[in-house]
């Protein structure tokens, strides 16, 4: 999977990620690779191992941690 900035917006990253793997059943479709929805399946279509993108929300996590941290404080 892969997910964040670079994860998500590097077709290079992914593909050098990815490129040593092939002996696992790692295998990355060239075009889903470069484009298309920003959560998406990436793989190769006889690849048996599932390679996913998927938005990175840490934004959401860290919202949730601090309401919960202020919830908590105010007793």
């Amino acid at each position: 999977m892969f997910t964040g900035g670079v994860g998500e917006h590097s077709p290079e990253v992914r593909e050098l990620a990815a490129s040593g793997l092939g002996f696992l059943g790692v295998g990355l479709g060239e075009q889903a690779n470069a484009g298309g929805d920003p959560e998406r399946a990436i793989r190769t279509s006889d690849s048996p191992v599932g390679v996913l993108m998927i938005t990175a929300r840490e934004d959401l996590e860290i919202a949730k941690e601090t309401r919960s941290v202020l919830g908590d404080a105010r007793g």
